[in-house]
This record gives structure tokens, C-alpha cells and sequence, in this order.
């Protein structure tokens, strides 16, 4: 599906400022079969589950240069089924055919696709030393025509962009520092047209891939019905990647600390901030937050454990991180507070295992509960059924 050898290319060659604009022409070589995986997330994601709208994911519709609350809405809860082509599906829903829908947080509906993510894409950034440390977001595009809603912006944070089709797409880019300040020095304009003579252009085929770096200002259009994958890497910056380890860890405590304070939620949140701060709370809970992101494939925490029922062994290994730290198993941006035991041995990602080895594994109660919350969590998913 992926031309493994030119991405673990541009990783180990461009990582890890990505600071060139690079243009792959087929680096995906089945864009229908990664295509297929998206939407297949699509309809997990719009599908209710027992009648549950707590768990809504996060996509946007947009028209024109607008962001259309009543089709963002109808999408969101609007059980794609993939029996229709999924520009058909926006048309049908919101009885419009100029939406262009994004989505992200992809990768926290479908395991397949989480796992596909992590280990063809994300392993070979991390092989590369590209740091990680405040996660990716793997998000996606949807649209029949026109141009990018934002019109010509920039990212802060360089943008992988995998073309997957069916219809064409063109990119503009401008070099270096061609657009330093657009209209009342502005850092977007929605007024393009005068600034394309001074791009560089490029036309995307289902399967390129585009690398824009940071900064680069830059605007799409879509040549016809298409779809892409995007990847966003977040830049490290130490402070906040401290501060959203010790928001974490406060959240974790600030329930205990608000009984104890006698309901004040005031008094309950200092006492967790003061309970955080100390003997080394910081650093721990930024190893901690460290692991559950890489049980995450770096990504989103998967949501697809609850949507998939244990119809039991044989069992599938996740091929996400199962990282275990003493009394602790991180997986799928869960913490379990387990000893693993003999279970350790056969949590090879991938692996298939079966009833045997796990009755000759789980000898004891404590052991068997490990393997229900496995199970539950999803490093154990039952073979053949739908994530």
C-alpha cells in the first residue's frame, strides 16, 4: 500500500524540521485501499452506538469559505454507510453538493487503520528520531469541488498531505518569504486568485504525497470528488508538554481532593495542584502521559474498544505500543494497574493467540482479570469481528 523504503527515505533525509517542500509522486501505491480504511472510520464515527451521542467525533462541514453549523451537525450524527459513495452521502445528508467536510482524530475509530497508521507512517518517524512528544493528528478532507476553506493560509507545524482520489487535486505553494504579509498584514487571504501567478503549482494524482513545510503559505483545489489523509506532527515545546502532563495528572486527583475539601472546587483543585507539584509529581506525570501517548500510535485514544464485542478466543495482538512500567500496562491511552505475568509473553503486536495459551498463561484470578482487561481496552481483539 505504501512505498515503505521512499518514506523511511524522506523521514531519515528531512526529519526532523521537514523544512523543504517535497512532492512523491504514487508514494501510496493502493490510494483506493487506504481510501476504503478512511471510510471505514467515517462510518464508525457516525454510527450511534446503543443510542450513546456522548461519543461525537470531531468534524467540521464547510461551505465555500464558511463553516456550516446545521451540515456539520446533520454529518456528525448522520450514519454514513458506505453503501453510497461518500460524496453522494454529504449531498443526500445535507442537501447541499458544495460541502467540504474535514475530520480529525481519524485513527481513534478503526483499529485497522490505527494500526496501519502507526506502523507504516509514524514507526519510521519515530525510527528517525523525528520527537513525538506532543503526538500527531491524523485528519482528512472530503469535498467535490472548490478550493481550501481557510484560502491561502499557513501552519504553524509542517503538513503531510497523502492524495488518495479519485479526482485530482492542485496545490499552490508560495516560496521562502514571497507572501511575508498579505492584506492588512493578515497571516491568510481569501482573495487567491491574484496570488497564483507567483505560486508553484502542482497537480496531485490519487497516491502523491505533498510535504509543506511549516510557514509555507499554501491553498488546494479539488479537480472533482476526492479525498486526502492528512498527518499533522506536532512541534516539541517542553513547557507545554510539562503543563499538559500536570493538567492530566490534577484531573486524575481533583475528584479525590473535592470530597475531602468538603465539595469547596476551589479548595479540591489547589490541593490536587499542590498534590501534583510534589515529590517529583511533574516528572512523573510527564513519563506518564509520555507512555500513554505512545500506546495511542501517538495519536488519538482509541475509541473503537467499546464499539467492538468480544465474541472470545483466538484473540489478535493490537500492533499499537503495549508499554509496560512496572505494575502499570499503558494501552490504547489506558493505564491498567495489572500485573502482566506470564501474559507479557504473548502480547507480540500482530500475534494470534489462542484459547490454550491463554488458560496455560492466566493461572490464577488476578491473571484472568488482566486478560478481561485486555480484552476490554482492546490489545486483545477478538478475530473476525468489526472494529
Amino acid at each position: 500500500m505504501l512505498d515503505e523504503g521512499t518514506w523511511r527515505k524522506l523521514c531519515e533525509r528531512d526529519g526532523p524540521h521537514f523544512a523543504e517542500r517535497v512532492h512523491i509522486p504514487g508514494l501510496i501505491r493502493e490510494p483506493g485501499v487506504l481510501a476504503e480504511l478512511v471510510l471505514g472510520a467515517l462510518r464508525a464515527a457516525t454510527t450511534r452506538v446503543d443510542g450513546d451521542d456522548t461519543d461525537l467525533p470531531a468534524m467540521r462541514a464547510f461551505r465555500d469559505t464558511c463553516l456550516d453549523y446545521d451540515a456539520s451537525e446533520k454529518l456528525v450524527s448522520g450514519a454514513f454507510s458506505g453503501r453510497s459513495a461518500v460524496h453522494s452521502w454529504l449531498s443526500a445528508r445535507t442537501g447541499k453538493d458544495d460541502i467540504c467536510l474535514a475530520i480529525n482524530g481519524l485513527d481513534s475509530w478503526d483499529a485497522e487503520l490505527a494500526e496501519l497508521l502507526y506502523t507504516g507512517f509514524v514507526l519510521p518517524l519515530e525510527s528517525a528520531g523525528v520527537p513525538l512528544t506532543r503526538g500527531v493528528d491524523w485528519y482528512c478532507f472530503v469535498a467535490s469541488s472548490g478550493t481550501t476553506p481557510f484560502g491561502v493560509h499557513t501552519d504553524p507545524e509542517p503538513s503531510f498531505i497523502f492524495h488518495l482520489g479519485p479526482a485530482a487535486k492542485t496545490a499552490w505553494t508560495w516560496p521562502g518569504l514571497s507572501l511575508p504579509a498579505l492584506g492588512q498584514g493578515r497571516p491568510h487571504t481569501l482573495d487567491a486568485e491574484p496570488l497564483l501567478p507567483s505560486a508553484d503549482s502542482v497537480r496531485l494524482a490519487p497516491g502523491d504525497f505533498l510535504l509543506i513545510p511549516a510557514g509555507m503559505y499554501h491553498l488546494f483545489r479539488n479537480d472533482g470528488p476526492s479525498l486526502f489523509l492528512g498527518l499533522t506532527v506536532y512541534p516539541e515545546d517542553p513547557g507545554q508538554t510539562a503543563t499538559d502532563a500536570l493538567f492530566h495528572q490534577m484531573r486524575r486527583r481533583n475528584a479525590q481532593h473535592r470530597e475531602q475539601a468538603d465539595g469547596d472546587p476551589v479548595a479540591g483543585a489547589i490541593d490536587a495542584f499542590r498534590d501534583a507539584l510534589g515529590n517529583d509529581g511533574v516528572e512523573r506525570a510527564v513519563r506518564r502521559q509520555a507512555m500513554l501517548r505512545r500506546s495511542c500510535g501517538y495519536g488519538s485514544p482509541p475509541r473503537f474498544p467499546g464499539r467492538t464485542s468480544d465474541q472470545g478466543p483466538p484473540y489478535t495482538v493490537t500492533r499499537l505500543p503495549v508499554v509496560i512500567a512496572d505494575h502499570s500496562v499503558f494501552a490504547l491511552g489506558r493505564e491498567l494497574s495489572v500485573d502482566l505475568g506470564e501474559l507479557a509473553r504473548l502480547l507480540k503486536p500482530g500475534a494470534l493467540v489462542g484459547a490454550d495459551e491463554l488458560r496455560d498463561a492466566a493461572t490464577t484470578p488476578e491473571l484472568r482479570a488482566a486478560v478481561r482487561a485486555l480484552v476490554r481496552v482492546g490489545v486483545l481483539r477478538s478475530v473476525g469481528t468489526q472494529s
